[in-house]
């Protein structure tokens, strides 16, 4: 029977081949730094332009930090806005669509309670609803204790 494998050569430092594979290392991996800046420019894209008259104005640049992928997680990018508020921005991987969430602390003083924003009018709708409550979710007593579904750390990592 005649072998139809070649056995692996060893690839020459100076060849195209050993050239093409440190330009598929160099461009297929996204380092982490890269994709902490990618996913702050995503955030602030998103926000100048879904909400250009209200986090536009009010969340800087400087506001912002981009995290990382995580396996199953695509890379995000958190800001914290004070009173214990945060916004996550993200995008759908499958979709190709930016995700823009609001966390706020829960009336119960315990957790956060999380919303994902649909343009400038619903985040409008969500702070005028929240003003009455000092910019807390009220807390639902049919759901469990919101310390035992959800507590964040300093830069919104939920917490298991």
């Amino acid at each position: 029977m005649t072998e139809t494998l070649t056995p692996a050569v060893a690839v020459g430092a100076d060849s195209p081949l050993a050239l093409l594979f440190d330009i598929a290392l160099e461009i297929g991996t996204q380092g982490e730094d890269e994709q902490c800046e990618d996913a702050k420019t995503a955030a602030l894209h998103h926000v100048w332009s879904a909400y250009p008259d209200t986090l536009g104005k009010a969340v800087d640049e400087d506001d912002w930090s981009g995290r990382p992928a995580v396996p199953g997680v695509e890379p995000c990018a958190v800001a914290y806005l004070d009173g214990g508020w945060w916004l996550h921005h993200t995008v759908d991987g499958g979709q190709e669509h930016d995700v823009l969430t609001l966390i706020a602390p829960c009336t119960c003083g315990n957790g956060y309670v999380d919303t994902v924003l649909d343009g400038e009018s619903d985040l409008l709708e969500v702070l005028n609803d929240l003003r009455p409550t000092g910019g807390r979710f009220p807390h639902n007593s049919d759901d469990p204790d919101c310390d035992s579904q959800r507590r964040l750390r300093g830069w919104s990592d939920a917490r298991p």
